[in-house]
């Protein structure tokens, strides 16, 4: 279970629940200035239970307020990860009066299911009477429905996660389904089985559209762990078609912190949140009275790279106070990689760090114990972060194995590069090359990070929130 630790690591932006479990994020949707957030919960300890949905509400994707249970297991099963639309012309006939939301998730019972609930007034959710909508006996993994509406057949689509390959089914009205095809089984360059699928269209830089594909993928932790892997290409109202394939799986994050991200519905920007935990050692980590939490939310875009096309992460963030650290004098012969170059102090627990070079350097956020995270790029243009000593990591010895205690991702451009460094209390998000390469880590420093260091040339600023 989630292990007592030394200091509150409640993060002061990151939607923690007050209390108990949570995990993927559901039924990500925002109507008239409100971002509805769902998610899986366990309410009654900080550990995993028979699976609920919780519901939190934000203005501003920052500040959220919990609204406790939205779901509850019932005769089908525990309630699984899924989605949610609003229903407007209520093609579902299930609103009173106005255009209902409707909630599609799995029911995990002997068989896993997709189901619907239906609400008025956004806070309270029925149950539709004739779940499930979509039956299964047949397949084990079959699961998390990611609903959207298909102007190409003027229907409604769902994308489901089923073993190794998602499938795509088509509805009039979200109660009657008919399948109508299916991707991943031989494009998969992952492997494992595919969880909280999305499925989006984007406008490239050339002015075109790009669908893009998300997919969680569940890996045995010897093979990396979860990951979540991207597909850009076509969707012609029945099924994706990758048509800009990769030699290599295209990464969302290269950190192990973030897993099950998906999508807003009906905003006008594309914004995704993933759960900000890894598998392998959740149950673990030392938050005491809860456990989980969720990643900044991020803008989603096109860019063209020297690698090609690439999906870019923008955070949204607290206004930071951004300034320059003046560079010190190197005391020593040594070369200026091997010297501190800059020194600055900083804010406890929440602050935006970045760092501009045109060559490798060494990133190092450090505290009186001698805890220390360390971001660098290598000269063979590698982003790594190396949470080895970066606090607290006796809770599992999975956390403090090498597989997981240091990070790589290749940088999508050369030159000169700017790193964003977004801490809050227990998470470090990385961002460089536009956003096309992103680090998510969790650490738990037993006491604030209180210093900046840079190793090399470069420029540093710290920005604390401003006031």
């Amino acid at each position: 279970m989630s292990t007592k630790g030394n200091r509150d690591y409640r993060p002061a932006f990151h939607y923690a629940p007050p209390f108990g479990w949570i995990n993927d994020p559901n039924g990500l949707t925002y109507e008239n200035g409100v971002w509805h957030l769902f998610a899986q919960y366990y309410p009654d300890e900080p550990v995993w239970g028979p699976m609920h949905w919780c519901h939190a509400t934000s203005s501003d994707l920052l500040n959220w307020q919990h609204h406790g249970v939205a779901l509850a297991p019932d005769q089908l099963g525990t309630i699984f990860s899924g989605s949610a639309v609003i229903d407007k012309g209520n093609t579902s006939g299930l609103g009173h009066g106005v255009d209902p939301m409707i909630l599609m998730y799995t029911s995990h019972g002997e068989h896993e299911q997709q189901s619907i609930a239906f609400s008025d007034d956004r806070m309270h959710f029925t149950p539709y009477e004739g779940n499930p909508v979509i039956a299964n006996t047949a397949q084990k993994d079959f699961r998390d429905p990611k609903v959207l509406r298909n102007d190409k057949l003027n229907c409604w689509t769902v994308v489901i996660a089923a073993g190794d390959h998602v499938e795509f089914h088509a509805s009039d009205d979200l109660i009657h389904w008919r399948k109508t095809g299916e991707f991943g089984a031989k494009e998969n360059k992952l492997g494992g089985v595919f969880e909280c699928p999305d499925l989006f269209p984007l406008t490239a830089p050339d002015g075109s559209t790009i669908w893009v594909l998300i997919a969680s993928m569940a890996l045995e932790e010897p093979f990396g762990g979860h990951r979540t892997q991207y597909f850009l290409g076509e969707f012609d109202g029945e099924t994706f078609h990758e048509t800009i394939p990769a030699q290599h799986a295209r990464l969302l994050d290269a950190g192990y912190d973030n897993y099950a991200g998906v999508t807003f519905d009906n905003a006008d920007r594309r914004m995704l949140i993933g759960w900000a935990m890894a598998w392998a050692y959740a149950r673990h980590t030392p938050t005491n009275e809860f456990c989980g939490i969720m990643t900044y939310a991020r803008e989603l875009s096109l860019v063209e790279t020297e690698t090609g096309l690439q999906l870019a992460s923008k955070p949204v963030t607290p206004e930071f106070d951004l300034r320059e650290i003046p560079a010190q004098t190197p005391p020593s012969p040594l070369p200026r990689r091997y010297v501190a170059s800059t020194v600055g102090e900083l804010p406890e627990d929440l602050f935006h760090v970045r760092v501009e070079a045109d060559e490798a350097f060494t990133l190092a956020l450090s505290n009186e114990d001698g805890e220390v995270l360390n971001v660098s790029v290598s000269t063979e243009q590698k982003l790594v972060v190396d949470r080895v000593r970066a606090g607290k990591n006796d809770f599992s010895p999975i956390f403090d194995s090498g597989l997981f205690s240091v990070t790589t991702a290749q940088r999508t451009g050369r030159g000169k590069m700017t790193v964003d460094l977004y801490f809050d209390r227990m998470i470090a998000e990385v961002f460089m090359d536009d956003g096309t390469v992103c680090n998510t880590t969790l650490v738990f420093p037993e006491k604030p990070y209180s210093k900046a260091t840079l190793w090399g040339k470069g420029k540093l600023w710290i920005g604390g929130m401003k006031e």
